[in-house]
């Protein structure tokens, strides 16, 4: 009996030893692996434990109109952040603060239980979210100040500042130069306890945020204002699908106002469908139609093909490779200068200096003037346009081209162009942002007038300012006390799905002045207007508005002309 039970002692003897000699080579092998396998991981996770890092977010920089009024600033805002070794009961946390935050649930779970010592839960919300939260005094969840960015005047500018997402510029001046007003970030290191509370006197690094620079728009509020309060007169009377328009200082290339209708509130950008955050002043191309017919003019007069005086006859029609070309008004005007075509915009007087310019000269002016290419402007989503190949294109391509169909453009090229003609024949680069100043008040970068290219010499740049002149004096265009120098258009729209959209047209205005010394230079386009058939009616009132009240703003002196205004028959004597 003594063997047997001496055998059953050594059996478990052996039983326990193997049992011991398991336990002692897995905690061997947890020893190993976490000495040179997971240690630096285990290392940093402990670290993560007794040091706290806080980002610390910079001030985004203000954005000001040429005058120093604030078109867009930061306010403080409360952001909800969780201390996840804080945090006592995720589950039961996450039921007091789903139905406050915009999360769902399993989001608000995966954050307190993170590994990060502090983590964001919800950036920038509203006060009462905020004060809500406080109340409910939950350990581990704290809130911190932030900027978030609002927008004194609402809609106005609201194509051109743009808006901002939680931590960067999504559209516009805001989302262009976002490296400038966004800054850099700061942080902050210092030891804390095992629960994550920061002891005293534990500060490690400190990094201050790099605060953003603020931007001084070449906009003016008080013009933009001027623009978008007769813009919704013009939506209001035509029901137009929209209204894009552009003032420019056209010896600079600076934006002095730019709109579109209809807006929206930056602040409130999510409530609007994307399409309505498009700026189609820069985005949108369309045939012009007669405003065009001013970059053939000029043309013509560059090359000597014809000189104002010069005369010809207009049949009503004319027909090029068997493809008859008519009149707008399908008129015949007889023997008639070249100035007087102008001033009837007539169809066939342009395509005879189309044809007489060439295809290569004549599209030599036409990319010349910056169009077929993106101007340059500083502002996000500009469209080139469609221009014909000169290498493939037809006689009759050529002809239309001439008075402004088949190919289409946008109304920054538009404007542009006409203010290579009134400042003497210069292409100038619009832009929008004047120059960024640090905290200090310090320039720290500026835009200054760039001339891309002289298109046109001086003589012919005044020979064409006499003829737009001519082409506004005595209509309901023309401005007292003002000589205007511009051209109407009234184009057929084009379909989405090819050819032309029954009975839809773009109806524009392009023009500056005064005449004698241009200051302001503007365009307006109404995009297929619901009433009204010719652009003197529609774009023409709009034009004039937003040119006599802005040269009355500006203080631009009068030279005593006033205007006896024609019918609207005579007016329409110069449309397409």
């Amino acid at each position: 009996m003594d063997n047997k039970f001496e055998e059953m002692l050594n059996k478990r003897a052996k039983a326990a030893f193997i049992i011991f000699l398991i336990m002692f080579g897995l905690l061997t092998t947890r020893l190993f692996w976490v000495q040179f396998v997971g240690g630096a991981q285990y290392l940093e996770k402990a670290e993560r434990q007794w040091y706290n890092e806080v980002m610390l977010q910079p001030q985004r920089g203000q954005i000001y109109d040429t005058n120093g009024k604030l078109m867009a600033g930061s306010a403080s805002a409360e952001t909800i952040v969780a201390i996840p070794s804080q945090i006592e009961n995720p589950s039961e946390t996450v039921e007091q603060l789903g139905p406050l935050l915009e999360l769902e649930n399993e989001t608000i779970y995966n954050r307190l239980t993170s590994n990060s010592s502090e983590v964001y839960l919800q950036r920038m919300v509203d006060d009462q979210v905020a004060e809500q939260i406080k109340d409910l005094d939950i350990p581990g969840i704290k809130t911190i100040d932030e900027s978030k960015r609002f927008y004194p005047h609402g809609s106005l500018a609201s194509h051109v500042l743009g808006f901002v997402g939680t931590d960067e510029g999504l559209e516009g001046i805001e989302a262009y130069y976002e490296s400038e007003l966004a800054g850099v970030p700061g942080v902050s290191l210092h030891s804390a306890d095992a629960s994550g509370r920061k002891l005293p006197g534990g500060e490690i690094t400190y990094k201050e945020p790099t605060h953003g620079l603020d931007l001084t728009l070449t906009i003016d509020h008080y013009i933009q204002h001027i623009v978008e309060t007769e813009m919704k007169k013009t939506m209001s009377e035509f029901e137009p699908e929209s209204v894009s328009v552009i003032v420019a200082d056209p010896n600079t290339g600076e934006i002095l106002a730019m709109a579109n209708a209809p807006d929206f509130e930056p602040e409130n950008f999510n409530n609007y469908p994307s399409s309505a955050w498009r700026n189609a002043a820069i985005t949108n191309s369309f045939e012009p139609g007669s405003t065009f017919k001013i970059a053939t003019m000029a043309a013509g007069l560059e090359e000597n093909v014809f000189k104002p005086t010069d005369t010809y006859i207009c049949k009503g029609y004319t027909e090029v490779l068997g493809v008859r070309i008519r009149n707008w008004d399908r008129k015949a005007n007889g023997e008639q200068t070249f100035t007087q075509a102008v001033v009837k915009s007539s169809n066939t007087a342009f395509v005879d200096i189309g044809l007489e310019l060439g295809k290569d000269t004549l599209f030599n002016y036409i990319h010349g003037l910056g169009f077929g290419q993106r101007t340059g402007i500083d502002l996000p989503g500009e469209a080139t346009g469609l221009l014909f190949d000169p290498a493939t294109m037809s006689k009759v391509d050529l002809a239309v081209s001439s008075f402004g169909q088949g190919n289409s453009v946008t109304p920054i090229q538009q404007i542009m162009g006409v203010s290579a003609i009134a400042n003497g024949g210069q292409l100038m680069q619009p832009y929008i942002a004047k120059e960024f100043r640090d905290r200090d008040g310090k320039v720290a970068k500026s835009n200054e007038p760039t001339v891309i290219r002289t298109v046109y010499s001086q003589e012919t740049a005044d020979i064409s300012k006499e003829i737009l002149q001519e082409v506004i004096d005595g209509t309901s265009v023309a401005v007292d006390g003002y000589n205007v120098a511009g051209k109407s258009g009234t184009a057929q729209k084009v379909a989405p799905e090819g050819g032309y959209k029954e009975g839809a047209i773009i109806a524009s205005y392009v023009g500056f002045a005064p005449v004698e010394d241009p200051q302001i230079a503007v365009y307006v386009m109404v995009d297929e207007p619901s009433t009204g058939r010719w652009a003197s009616q529609i774009a023409g009132p709009l034009f004039k508005n937003i040119t006599e009240s802005t040269l009355t703003y500006l203080e631009v002196p009068k030279n005593n002309v006033d205007y006896i205004e024609e019918s609207d028959d005579e007016e329409q004597e110069e449309e397409e």
